[in-house]
Protein backbone atom coordinates (compact mmCIF):
# COMPACT_ATOMS: atom_id res chain seq x y z
CA UNK A 1 0.00 0.00 0.00
CA UNK A 2 1.51 3.61 -1.26
CA UNK A 3 1.07 5.77 1.63
CA UNK A 4 0.62 9.89 0.97
CA UNK A 5 2.88 12.62 2.72
CA UNK A 6 1.90 16.15 2.81
CA UNK A 7 3.90 18.66 1.61
CA UNK A 8 4.14 21.23 4.47
CA UNK A 9 5.16 24.09 2.00
CA UNK A 10 1.60 24.16 0.96
CA UNK A 11 -0.79 22.70 3.59
CA UNK A 12 -1.73 25.17 6.57
CA UNK A 13 -0.02 27.95 5.12
CA UNK A 14 -2.13 30.26 7.57
CA UNK A 15 0.08 28.56 10.28
CA UNK A 16 3.68 28.92 11.53
CA UNK A 17 5.61 25.85 10.28
CA UNK A 18 6.37 24.06 13.29
CA UNK A 19 2.25 24.07 13.41
CA UNK A 20 1.76 22.68 10.34
CA UNK A 21 3.90 19.55 11.18
CA UNK A 22 1.90 19.20 14.32
CA UNK A 23 -1.11 19.67 12.67
CA UNK A 24 -0.31 16.72 9.88
CA UNK A 25 0.72 14.75 13.03
CA UNK A 26 -2.16 14.98 14.75
CA UNK A 27 -4.32 13.95 11.64
CA UNK A 28 -2.47 10.53 11.69
CA UNK A 29 0.53 10.75 9.03
CA UNK A 30 3.83 9.18 9.40
CA UNK A 31 5.55 11.26 7.11
CA UNK A 32 6.03 14.88 4.81
CA UNK A 33 7.55 16.86 2.45
CA UNK A 34 8.42 20.13 1.97
CA UNK A 35 9.88 22.62 -0.52
CA UNK A 36 12.84 25.00 -0.13
CA UNK A 37 15.20 24.39 3.37
CA UNK A 38 15.44 28.53 3.37
CA UNK A 39 11.41 28.84 3.43
CA UNK A 40 11.46 25.68 5.89
CA UNK A 41 12.12 24.94 9.69
CA UNK A 42 14.89 22.88 9.48
CA UNK A 43 15.21 22.67 13.20
CA UNK A 44 11.47 21.71 13.65
CA UNK A 45 11.63 18.89 11.39
CA UNK A 46 14.76 17.36 13.08
CA UNK A 47 12.70 17.77 16.38
CA UNK A 48 9.43 15.70 15.15
CA UNK A 49 11.45 13.29 13.38
CA UNK A 50 12.85 12.78 17.12
CA UNK A 51 10.15 13.34 19.40
CA UNK A 52 7.44 11.34 16.95
CA UNK A 53 9.02 9.30 13.91
CA UNK A 54 7.84 11.73 11.40
CA UNK A 55 9.44 10.56 8.35
CA UNK A 56 11.19 13.64 5.84
CA UNK A 57 10.85 11.94 2.13
CA UNK A 58 11.61 15.19 0.04
CA UNK A 59 12.29 18.00 -0.43
CA UNK A 60 13.80 20.56 -3.05
CA UNK A 61 17.44 22.14 -3.26
CA UNK A 62 17.64 25.56 -2.18
CA UNK A 63 16.36 28.45 -4.77
CA UNK A 64 16.18 31.02 -2.06
CA UNK A 65 14.76 33.51 -4.68
CA UNK A 66 12.56 31.92 -6.85
CA UNK A 67 11.91 34.06 -10.21
CA UNK A 68 11.89 34.20 -13.84
CA UNK A 69 15.66 33.93 -13.66
CA UNK A 70 16.27 32.03 -10.66
CA UNK A 71 14.32 28.26 -10.99
CA UNK A 72 17.90 26.36 -10.34
CA UNK A 73 20.72 25.65 -10.88
CA UNK A 74 21.11 22.32 -12.79
CA UNK A 75 21.17 23.24 -16.38
CA UNK A 76 23.32 26.49 -16.40
CA UNK A 77 27.00 26.40 -16.68
CA UNK A 78 28.27 29.63 -15.08
CA UNK A 79 26.18 28.36 -12.01
CA UNK A 80 28.10 25.25 -11.87
CA UNK A 81 29.50 26.72 -8.06
CA UNK A 82 25.93 27.23 -6.65
CA UNK A 83 24.79 24.32 -7.69
CA UNK A 84 27.66 22.11 -5.72
CA UNK A 85 27.18 24.56 -3.02
CA UNK A 86 23.82 24.20 -3.03
CA UNK A 87 24.24 20.71 -3.16
CA UNK A 88 26.19 20.19 -0.08
CA UNK A 89 23.90 22.26 2.05
CA UNK A 90 21.32 19.69 0.74
CA UNK A 91 22.70 16.79 1.84
CA UNK A 92 23.97 17.71 5.28
CA UNK A 93 20.17 18.28 5.58
CA UNK A 94 19.09 15.38 4.54
CA UNK A 95 21.43 13.40 6.54
CA UNK A 96 20.36 15.67 9.48
CA UNK A 97 16.60 14.41 9.01
CA UNK A 98 16.94 11.31 7.32
CA UNK A 99 15.60 12.55 4.19
CA UNK A 100 14.96 9.79 1.05
CA UNK A 101 14.91 12.18 -1.62
CA UNK A 102 16.75 15.51 -3.07
CA UNK A 103 14.81 17.48 -5.94
CA UNK A 104 17.12 19.61 -8.17
CA UNK A 105 15.35 22.00 -9.72
CA UNK A 106 16.57 22.83 -13.60
CA UNK A 107 17.14 26.04 -13.95
CA UNK A 108 16.35 28.82 -16.77
CA UNK A 109 16.65 28.22 -20.74
CA UNK A 110 19.32 30.04 -21.10
CA UNK A 111 18.73 31.75 -25.41
CA UNK A 112 22.55 32.65 -25.61
CA UNK A 113 23.02 29.21 -25.30
CA UNK A 114 21.90 25.83 -27.48
CA UNK A 115 19.35 23.43 -25.76
CA UNK A 116 22.01 20.88 -26.03
CA UNK A 117 24.52 22.61 -23.83
CA UNK A 118 22.33 22.57 -21.25
CA UNK A 119 21.35 19.56 -21.22
CA UNK A 120 25.17 18.32 -21.12
CA UNK A 121 25.48 20.86 -18.55
CA UNK A 122 22.66 18.89 -16.58
CA UNK A 123 24.09 15.59 -17.11
CA UNK A 124 27.41 17.04 -15.90
CA UNK A 125 25.98 18.12 -12.90
CA UNK A 126 24.25 14.83 -12.34
CA UNK A 127 26.87 13.02 -12.88
CA UNK A 128 29.52 14.19 -10.52
CA UNK A 129 26.19 14.46 -8.27
CA UNK A 130 25.01 10.67 -8.04
CA UNK A 131 28.26 9.42 -6.52
CA UNK A 132 27.71 11.73 -3.60
CA UNK A 133 23.85 10.71 -3.76
CA UNK A 134 24.71 7.58 -2.96
CA UNK A 135 27.04 7.93 -0.14
CA UNK A 136 24.44 9.73 1.41
CA UNK A 137 21.55 7.03 0.46
CA UNK A 138 19.75 9.74 -1.03
CA UNK A 139 17.79 9.83 -4.48
CA UNK A 140 18.50 12.69 -6.61
CA UNK A 141 15.22 13.82 -8.50
CA UNK A 142 14.72 16.56 -11.88
CA UNK A 143 10.63 17.13 -12.56
CA UNK A 144 9.14 19.56 -15.58
CA UNK A 145 7.19 22.45 -14.80
CA UNK A 146 4.66 24.03 -17.05
CA UNK A 147 5.87 27.61 -18.63
CA UNK A 148 2.51 29.13 -17.46
CA UNK A 149 3.24 28.92 -13.73
CA UNK A 150 7.05 28.94 -14.11
CA UNK A 151 8.18 30.80 -17.25
CA UNK A 152 11.50 30.40 -18.51
CA UNK A 153 11.92 27.54 -16.65
CA UNK A 154 14.48 25.17 -18.54
CA UNK A 155 12.71 21.50 -18.21
CA UNK A 156 9.06 21.31 -19.88
CA UNK A 157 8.95 18.16 -21.75
CA UNK A 158 8.80 14.32 -19.80
CA UNK A 159 10.76 13.25 -22.40
CA UNK A 160 13.38 15.37 -21.84
CA UNK A 161 13.22 14.47 -18.50
CA UNK A 162 13.51 11.15 -18.34
CA UNK A 163 16.09 10.84 -21.28
CA UNK A 164 18.31 12.81 -19.46
CA UNK A 165 18.20 10.22 -16.26
CA UNK A 166 18.62 7.54 -18.64
CA UNK A 167 21.96 8.67 -20.22
CA UNK A 168 22.65 9.81 -16.45
CA UNK A 169 22.36 6.10 -15.72
CA UNK A 170 23.16 6.08 -12.20
CA UNK A 171 20.43 4.18 -9.66
CA UNK A 172 20.40 7.49 -7.32
CA UNK A 173 19.10 9.68 -10.07
CA UNK A 174 15.22 9.75 -11.08
CA UNK A 175 12.45 11.99 -12.49
CA UNK A 176 9.81 13.25 -10.54
CA UNK A 177 6.34 13.32 -11.86
CA UNK A 178 4.12 15.71 -10.75
CA UNK A 179 0.53 15.42 -12.03
CA UNK A 180 -0.45 19.00 -12.31
CA UNK A 181 2.36 20.10 -14.49
CA UNK A 182 2.23 16.93 -16.39
CA UNK A 183 -1.06 17.37 -17.48
CA UNK A 184 -1.14 20.93 -18.39
CA UNK A 185 2.12 20.27 -20.45
CA UNK A 186 1.05 17.13 -22.17
CA UNK A 187 -1.89 14.73 -20.69
CA UNK A 188 -1.45 11.05 -20.92
CA UNK A 189 -0.34 10.67 -17.63
CA UNK A 190 -1.15 7.06 -17.27
CA UNK A 191 0.81 6.28 -20.53
CA UNK A 192 3.59 8.90 -19.09
CA UNK A 193 3.64 6.88 -15.66
CA UNK A 194 3.61 3.12 -17.74
CA UNK A 195 6.51 4.09 -19.78
CA UNK A 196 8.78 5.71 -17.51
CA UNK A 197 7.99 3.72 -14.51
CA UNK A 198 11.34 2.11 -13.78
CA UNK A 199 12.83 5.78 -14.28
CA UNK A 200 10.47 7.18 -11.85
CA UNK A 201 11.94 8.48 -8.33
CA UNK A 202 9.11 10.32 -6.52
CA UNK A 203 5.61 11.33 -7.16
CA UNK A 204 3.24 14.12 -6.36
CA UNK A 205 -0.48 14.19 -6.76
CA UNK A 206 -2.35 17.96 -7.75
CA UNK A 207 -5.55 18.13 -9.37
CA UNK A 208 -5.63 20.21 -12.73
CA UNK A 209 -6.81 23.02 -13.28
CA UNK A 210 -6.37 25.10 -10.31
CA UNK A 211 -3.35 22.79 -8.62
CA UNK A 212 -6.07 21.78 -6.11
CA UNK A 213 -6.62 18.75 -3.67
CA UNK A 214 -7.43 15.40 -6.02
CA UNK A 215 -10.73 15.30 -6.43
CA UNK A 216 -11.26 18.72 -7.42
CA UNK A 217 -10.10 18.71 -10.80
CA UNK A 218 -10.25 15.76 -14.01
CA UNK A 219 -7.51 13.65 -12.54
CA UNK A 220 -8.09 9.97 -12.34
CA UNK A 221 -5.87 9.61 -9.19
CA UNK A 222 -7.26 6.21 -8.34
CA UNK A 223 -5.99 5.00 -11.70
CA UNK A 224 -2.72 6.25 -11.44
CA UNK A 225 -1.77 5.23 -7.89
CA UNK A 226 -3.25 1.48 -8.75
CA UNK A 227 -1.01 1.78 -12.34
CA UNK A 228 2.39 3.36 -9.90
CA UNK A 229 1.49 0.15 -7.32
CA UNK A 230 1.73 -2.25 -9.78
CA UNK A 231 4.68 -1.15 -11.47
CA UNK A 232 6.84 -1.31 -9.13
CA UNK A 233 6.39 1.93 -7.35
CA UNK A 234 7.04 2.14 -3.43
CA UNK A 235 6.65 4.30 -0.62
CA UNK A 236 4.99 8.11 -0.51
CA UNK A 237 2.76 10.02 -3.09
CA UNK A 238 3.50 13.77 -2.08
CA UNK A 239 0.85 15.87 -1.98
CA UNK A 240 1.91 19.57 -2.96
CA UNK A 241 -1.51 21.42 -3.77
CA UNK A 242 -3.03 24.92 -2.84
CA UNK A 243 -5.99 23.51 -1.30
CA UNK A 244 -9.57 24.95 -1.43
CA UNK A 245 -10.87 23.46 1.87
CA UNK A 246 -9.45 24.58 4.93
CA UNK A 247 -7.57 23.12 7.78
CA UNK A 248 -8.00 19.46 8.28
CA UNK A 249 -10.37 19.15 5.50
CA UNK A 250 -7.90 19.50 2.83
CA UNK A 251 -6.67 16.03 3.57
CA UNK A 252 -9.96 14.43 4.27
CA UNK A 253 -9.79 12.64 1.30
CA UNK A 254 -6.94 10.51 2.14
CA UNK A 255 -7.79 7.04 3.69
CA UNK A 256 -6.45 6.43 6.92
CA UNK A 257 -5.17 3.28 5.80
CA UNK A 258 -2.65 5.22 3.97
CA UNK A 259 -1.49 7.96 6.61
CA UNK A 260 0.77 5.65 8.04
CA UNK A 261 0.86 2.88 5.86
CA UNK A 262 4.42 1.74 7.65
CA UNK A 263 3.74 2.41 11.31
CA UNK A 264 6.48 4.91 11.23
CA UNK A 265 5.06 7.27 13.61
CA UNK A 266 6.20 6.97 17.14
CA UNK A 267 8.17 8.47 19.52
CA UNK A 268 11.43 7.58 19.61
CA UNK A 269 14.94 9.03 20.52
CA UNK A 270 17.48 7.47 18.08
CA UNK A 271 20.52 9.70 17.06
CA UNK A 272 19.99 11.23 12.96
CA UNK A 273 21.59 8.22 11.72
CA UNK A 274 21.01 5.29 13.58
CA UNK A 275 20.88 1.77 11.90
CA UNK A 276 17.99 1.31 9.67
CA UNK A 277 16.36 4.42 9.25
CA UNK A 278 18.08 5.37 5.55
CA UNK A 279 18.14 2.60 2.56
CA UNK A 280 20.94 0.43 2.06
CA UNK A 281 21.22 1.57 -1.18
CA UNK A 282 19.66 3.79 -4.06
Amino acid sequence: MLGYAPNVSWLFTDRPFAERLKAVIDLGFEAVEFGFPSHADVDALASARQEFGLHVVMFNQDVPVWDAANRGYLADPARRGEFQARLAQALEIASRLGAEKIMLPAGVRLPELRREVQLECAMENLRAAAPMAAQAQVILTIEVLNPADNPGYFLTSSKDAVDTVRQVAHPCVRFQMDTYHLQRLEGNLLGTLGANIEWIGHIQFADEPGRHEPGTGRIRFGELEAAAEAGGYRGYIGLEYTPLASSAQALAWVPAAQRSPAGRRKPRQAPPNEPGTRRDSC
